[in-house]
């Protein structure tokens, strides 16, 4: 399995990583990256709402090979 860097960011801050984790393929990196930043919007998701919340991938040789956003928002309804 290959090795693959999920570094996170918003226009607020971002993150690097520099220990990576090993996935077995394309769906695994895909599912992996979007896992990691519903676990980042969970953990505090006021703070991400109307913003977009993305995750750079690179692989070993420090190549971007995906990039993947969630976006949280809400809009309060008028009662009528």
């Amino acid at each position: 399995m290959a090795r693959y860097f999920f570094d996170i960011h918003n226009s607020k801050f971002s993150s690097r990583d520099t220990r990576g984790q090993e996935c077995a393929g394309p769906d695994a990196v895909s599912e992996y990256a979007l896992r990691l930043l519903c676990d980042v919007a969970r953990e505090r998701p006021l703070e991400h709402m109307h913003s977009r919340l993305g995750a750079t991938v690179r692989d070993e040789s420090d190549d971007v090979v995906l990039t993947a956003t969630v976006s949280l928002s809400t809009t309060w309804l008028d009662a009528a």
